[in-house]
């Protein structure tokens, strides 16, 4: 009995002694040197090299943009310019009659690193810089892309035409009304496809922070 109480207390002391040793290497490890965050809220230009159409793209669709400008943090460039940035197709739905635009989602996932590594990310849509092809796509603030309805002059000059269609026509004033606003709104025509061609120069915002691992002649 002796000998096994003198055991478990040898085995105590010992178990004791060492944990302050084992603690102080855990508190002494370093970490990567090599890490670095790119945080979020960080924006990107990038050069779009596929094409999308409300019309025709798809939910899942690949998206392959490069990048413009070298990214900094902290004045250390961490990613150069022409990197990589992959993306895909979220949301989509084509431009529909009564004077509705198309629009759609662009979600950027993937960042590919000069060594060939692969790191996700979470990226959106921020604007436009330049449309080729010419023409002025908007960007909403959950950074869809969003086709045109027609001008406000557009829109103005048919139901101006409208009501005085219907109130020629012998209505009372409150049907006529009615009777315009129903008749311009069949006559608006299909709203614009939210659309972009390859070439295009667009705006990215990383919406989580990401972690990059930096060769070692990096810093």
């Amino acid at each position: 009995m002796k000998r096994k109480v003198v055991g478990v207390f040898l085995a105590s002391w010992m178990v004791a002694g060492l944990a302050p040793t084992l603690l102080g290497q855990q508190e002494n490890t370093p970490e990567n040197p090599n890490e670095i965050t790119v945080p979020e809220g960080t924006e990107f230009k990038l050069q779009l090299h596929s094409s999308v159409n409300s019309k025709i793209s798809r939910a899942g669709d690949r998206i392959l943009t490069t990048l413009l400008d070298p990214v900094s943090v902290e004045d250390l460039d961490v990613l150069p310019k022409g990197v990589r940035i992959d993306g895909h197709i979220g949301e989509v739905k084509a431009a529909a009659r009564r004077g509705r635009g198309g629009y759609l989602s662009i979600i950027f996932d993937t960042i590919e690193l000069p060594n060939g590594e692969k790191v996700a990310i979470v990226g959106s849509l921020t604007e436009v810089f330049s449309a080729e092809g010419g023409g002025h796509p908007l960007v909403g603030p959950e950074g869809d892309l969003k086709g045109r309805g027609p001008s406000r002059k557009k829109q103005g000059i048919i139901v101006l035409g409208s009501a005085g269609a219907g109130a020629a026509g012998g209505l009372v004033p409150g049907i006529a009304a009615g009777a315009g606003g129903l008749a311009a709104a069949l006559l608006l025509p299909r709203g614009q496809q939210a659309a972009l061609l390859a070439g295009s120069l667009i705006g990215m915002r990383l919406d989580r922070d990401v972690v990059l691992n930096l060769p070692p002649n990096a810093k």
